[in-house]
């Protein structure tokens, strides 16, 4: 067989490029196996966080988990989070997160979505023990793209505390890792500074940023995330996406992380229309029908109440019951609290709020097949 010389030149240099990605890969991971670690352009769009479904006594319902996972990817949202919302975050223990990312990669083999798991703690080393744990999920599990997401650690107090826990990660870590700026009422929130500079010393790993100031400060600062791009690969919105209107038209955000998973076929209708281009009212006309959704303020409040509800139509959960804080501030936004002691709680309905949340159902299965 005869090679051409012109068509040789392209593969060599084709061959050539896709040894220097390899060789990069294994410098970056010393030989380990990575599994499939998600490119920046698959790093957008919404990530719905999972409720963690229980049973009756209280204890992790991991088949409801991986039930979960598959609802959210079939719903069409391109990533997925656990154990990121507050009924887990601080509740689960350590053995408990473990099984349950175990869980988690086994109903993400074979699919596409970015399977992102929470890395967080008290401390640092609590947070570098999990993303190791992370790391061992992603190499028993190498065909499932895998990503992580950490908050500050809870004992930081400065800002050069934070930027030394996440010079630490970064050396655990070899996949893509999302900042949650907003960690407990006691940690500072990282300024957008801080961010770019740890994206530029760790541009395999950082530059992925949940924005979670609060109020407006927050489409400030995603402007800002915005500006820095390249270094800042994606920036996506928090608190429950209640500004994530004018950030998607004016501020350049790509993406939501938010604990509204119930919702996740809107979600992803959404984001498919922004994708598309359109800026205008069909934009519009999906946020509004995400925000009626999650506007039900007269329901049991917080975003495990009635959004269990929705979950147990789909046939993902069995029981509207979850772990609560003892001592708990419940809000629309979602339940805060200190510590890791809990309590069980069930979102109790009556039936005209239950017809109510029928015809929202069918409502949101409708504009979806619009």
């Amino acid at each position: 067989m005869i090679i051409q010389p012109q068509y040789w030149l392209i593969d060599r240099r084709h061959a050539l490029k896709a040894l220097s990605s390899f060789v990069s890969l294994l410098m970056l991971t010393d030989g380990a196996a990575l599994g499939v670690v998600p490119t920046p352009k698959e790093m957008r769009g919404p990530f719905p966080i999972m409720s963690t479904p229980y049973f009756e006594d209280g204890s992790v319902d991991y088949a409801g988990l991986k039930r979960e996972l598959r609802w959210v990817d079939e719903s069409g949202c391109p990533g997925v989070i656990w154990c990121q919302s507050n009924d887990a975050i601080d509740l689960l223990t350590t053995e408990e997160k473990f099984r349950g990312f175990e869980a988690c990669a086994e109903a993400a083999e074979g699919r596409k979505v970015v399977l992102t798991l929470g890395a967080n703690g008290t401390n640092t080393a609590q947070i570098l023990e999990i993303a190791a744990e992370i790391e061992r999920v992603a190499e028993r599990h190498p065909d499932v793209r895998m990503a992580i997401i950490s908050r500050p650690p809870d004992d930081v107090r400065t800002e050069a505390d934070i930027e030394q826990a996440w010079n630490e990660l970064a050396k655990v870590a070899k996949r893509p890792v999302i900042f949650q700026t907003y960690g407990t009422p006691a940690t500072p929130t990282p300024s957008v500074a801080l961010l770019v500079r740890l994206a530029e010393k760790h541009p395999a790993i950082y530059g992925y940023v949940k924005e979670e100031a609060e109020g407006y400060a927050a489409v400030e600062r995603m402007s800002e995330l915005s500006a820095a791009k390249p270094v800042i690969k994606t920036a996506m919105a928090g608190w429950g996406g209640w500004q994530w209107l004018i950030q998607l038209r004016h501020c350049g955000c790509e993406g939501l992380v938010t604990e509204r998973c119930a919702f996740a076929p809107v979600l992803a209708k959404l984001w498919r229309i922004h994708e598309s281009g359109e800026r205008g009212l069909p934009l519009t006309e999906a946020y509004a029908m995400f925000r009626l959704l999650c506007d039900q303020r007269n329901f049991p409040s917080g975003l495990r109440g009635y959004p269990l509800y929705f979950l147990e139509k789909e046939g993902v959960f069995r029981n509207r019951v979850s772990r609560q804080y003892t001592n708990s501030r419940v809000t629309d936004g979602g339940s805060f609290g200190v510590g890791k002691v809990w309590k069980l709680e069930k979102a109790e309905l009556t039936p005209l709020q239950c017809r109510e949340l029928d015809a929202l159902y069918r409502d949101m299965l409708e504009f979806v097949a619009k």
